[in-house]
């Protein structure tokens, strides 16, 4: 399965097959977590924990100094800073000394027997710091209740902390109260003096003020002839204002009319246009008698530009006259409203020269009424506080019990037993998210169906890895027994070139993957309409099998009885030597430099009906002879010699041989290594051959780890037929004794 691709159908199966391929790196993440889920439930100390609740309620303490100046403070903001304060380092200190914790041999074993009080002190700040550690504050949502809790090492001590923190809380916050209480007072006693003394000289200077100037109050109903005065010049003020915005908009709406729109009623004007009309009827009676040329059209003409320069003169006298006349409408408003506007000024200004001394004295009056006022709040604000701090202030609390501290009956951080239990599936979790992870990270191509897709090509046909086949295990792709891998790319030398899965078609005919090469022989025969006789092998980069498919599929081809050609043409890295022994300094590289019969470079093979030629030497310029003209002519020479001609080609992305090579042939297979080969680079191949016209015939899927990637079907037909083939070999031994 491949998590890359969201358009391929997804299966259970597949899941299970990415868990199978991976399991042993889920079974180390989950060996890990367990293991360090015991070290850690192992060395850890055993806690307990206690937990009270509290209720905290925001009062209405009309003593505090905030809410006589009217200072509000939402019940959030009031519940937060409480949160705070139930974890400072000063209630802990509380605590400490409140309960005697230093006297508690399971908080403080040493003692404070002894101590003077600047070491009790210098013990309780070193103490609180740790207390703290073990305090956790969790409110309750939505809901004004506080959860307390401590976390110790025994369960009487949990109990006693969380109980005595709750108790300290509630009598820090009492005597805060009435310290508030306090102070409000002292305050409110301190302003009350003051605003006493000030509102007793305040009524002095009124009443001295008022003897010496002989106020008498200005009326405001009407009766007034100042007041009469200013309001009718007000609406003066207001209509000559009005008149002037009218008169500009009628001078703008002048200026900005057409001038032919505004001479339109003149008189001059009037007869001019007439003269003009009948002057241009006269000239166009006349074009049907006379030439333009004539001396009568001539001075017809004449006339009229006279009588249009006339009217012209006219109109622009009779504009200038009418923007004239609305200029000096505009300018006699302007004049009236400043008049106006002057008069209403020197008015005003008199009656706010006879006011000045009545005004100055209702301020002084208004100043006794406020203070008057003030003295009267603050005595009633006084008696209030008083009165409330004897009845709640040493009697009641906004914070209230609802829950007390219980023993606790288990430890707070849980067993081995249970840590483990919980360990174990965090394990399989964490084990399973990193088999889908890597899985999601390999980019390589391991489906027939995600071949096709990635390169565009018809999939021939899947390659299994002859070690993932149940009679195969032997098989490798090497040049000889050993693990399901690519054959490399050079072999010691000496090492003797050996039977491998190149020729397992030949030695050992009813092998599964012998019948994974007959299919693909029988795919490739049909990937067109003619059956392709010249075919080339290449891939996108080495190590992918491309060698082991062109000896195999020339196996298969040969099988069926015809002649089959195969050629090395990897004139750089050449590998078929190590597959059939012969003359290696004698093959297609003397062919193309040194001009030698094609007979002489043919070589036979163990394998009936199957011919090789052999690289040769190896040439400083092997593009340039498989481009060259003797090339085209040794591919049409054995095309008439051969039924099948099968090139092993070099890598297409590595170098430009195989592009060359295929443009002569019938078409070109690209095979890719199942499992390993990165998609990018595919993709790139088929571009890079579909880019150079080459004729394509399919991609094989190669070397495919079966049980890695979950062909299940596949590996229990292939061990179907291989119990058969074995069942059918037991007979033939059984019958032979």
């Amino acid at each position: 399965m491949d998590l890359n691709t969201s358009t391929q159908e997804v299966h259970l199966s597949h899941y299970w097959n990415i868990i199978r391929k991976r399991w042993s790196v889920a079974t180390a993440i989950l060996v890990v977590v367990m293991l360090g889920t015991f070290l850690a439930s192992y060395f850890s100390q055993p806690l307990y924990r206690s937990t009270i609740q509290l209720q905290i309620e925001r009062e209405n303490q009309s003593m505090t100094i905030d809410d006589l100046f009217g200072i509000p403070s939402s019940d959030q903001e009031f519940l937060q800073t409480q949160y705070v304060l139930l974890r400072t380092r000063g209630l802990a200190e509380r605590v400490i000394a409140d309960h005697n914790l230093l006297s508690d041999p399971e908080f403080y074993p040493p003692g404070i027997a002894g101590r003077t009080p600047a070491e009790i002190h210098r013990i309780t700040e070193s103490m609180a710091g740790g207390l703290l550690g073990g305090i956790s504050v969790d409110p309750v949502r939505a809901t004004s209740l506080v959860e307390i809790s401590y976390v110790g090492t025994s369960p009487r001590l949990a109990q006693k902390i969380a109980e005595g923190w709750g108790e300290s809380f509630k009598q820090l916050n009492v005597e805060q109260k009435l310290e508030s209480v306090q102070q409000a007072s002292e305050f409110l006693t301190r302003q009350i003096s003051t605003v006493k003394t000030d509102l007793d000289r305040k009524r002095q200077e009124l009443q001295a003020y008022g003897e010496n100037k002989g106020i008498v109050p200005v009326g405001s109903d009407g009766s007034n002839v100042m007041v009469q005065k200013l309001t009718q010049l007000n609406a003066d003020v207001i209509d000559a204002q009005n008149l002037r915005f009218e008169k500009q908009a009628a001078l703008e709406s002048t200026t900005r009319t057409a001038p032919e729109a505004l001479a339109t009623g003149d008189p001059l004007v009037s007869r001019l246009t007439d003269e003009l009309s009948r002057q241009e009827r006269e000239y166009s009676e006349k074009r049907t008698s006379y030439l333009e040329a004539h001396p009568i059209m001539v001075a017809l003409r004449d006339q009229i530009e006279k009588t249009r320069a006339a009217r012209a003169t006219a109109v622009r006298q009779a504009y200038e006259k009418a923007v004239e006349s609305a200029r000096a409408v505009y300018s006699a408003a302007q004049a009236r409203e400043a008049s106006v506007r002057n008069a209403y000024a020197e008015q005003q200004h008199e009656a706010e020269k006879q006011n000045v001394d009545a005004a100055h004295w209702v301020d002084l009056r208004m100043q006794v009424e406020t203070k008057q006022a003030l003295l009267s709040a603050l005595e009633k604000q006084l008696s209030e506080t008083q009165v409330l701090a004897r009845i709640h202030g040493t009697t009641s609390s906004n914070i209230r019990w609802v829950d007390h501290a219980q023993l606790p009956g288990a430890r707070f951080n849980l067993s081995m037993k249970k840590n483990l239990q919980s360990a174990f599936p965090l394990g399989v979790i964490l084990g399973l998210a990193a088999i889908f992870f890597l899985e999601y990270m390999d980019r390589s191509i391991k489906t027939p169906e995600e071949l096709e897709r990635m390169t565009r090509f018809a999939s021939l046909g899947v390659i299994p890895a002859a070690g993932t086949i149940n009679n195969q295990r032997g098989y490798g792709y090497t040049y000889g027994r050993g693990p399901a891998k690519l054959r490399p790319v050079e072999t010691p030398a000496d090492q003797p070139p050996t039977a491998g899965v190149e020729l397992i078609p030949h030695t050992d005919t009813r092998s599964p993957v012998s019948e994974a090469y007959r299919a693909f022989r029988t795919s490739l025969l049909l990937a067109s309409a003619s059956s392709p006789k010249v075919i080339v092998i290449t891939s996108s980069f080495a190590r992918e099998g491309k060698t082991t498919t062109s000896v195999n599929l020339a196996t298969v081809l040969a099988q069926m009885g015809k002649p089959v050609l195969l050629v090395d043409a990897d004139l750089r890295r050449p590998r078929l030597q190590k597959v059939f022994p012969g003359k290696l300094n004698l093959g297609l590289v003397n062919y193309l430099a040194a001009s030698i019969p094609l007979e002489d470079i043919v070589q036979p093979t163990e394998v009936p009906n199957l011919s090789i030629v052999l690289s040769g030497p190896i040439p400083p310029n092997p593009s340039e002879l498989l481009a060259s003209d003797r090339m085209k002519h040794l591919i049409e020479d054995v095309r008439s010699k051969f039924a099948y001609v099968i090139f092993d080609s070099p890598p297409v992305l590595a170098v430009t041989d195989a592009i060359v090579l295929a443009a002569s042939a019938d078409g070109v297979v690209l095979t890719v290594h199942g499992g390993q080969t990165p998609r990018e680079l595919v993709q790139r191949s088929a571009e890079r051959l579909r880019q150079s016209n080459i004729p394509v015939l399919g991609a094989l899927l190669n070397n495919l780890d079966l049980h890695q990637y979950g062909y299940t079907y596949r590996k229990s037909y292939y061990s179907y037929y291989a119990d058969s083939e074995e069942e059918t070999g037991g007979a033939r031994e059984r019958q032979a004794r």
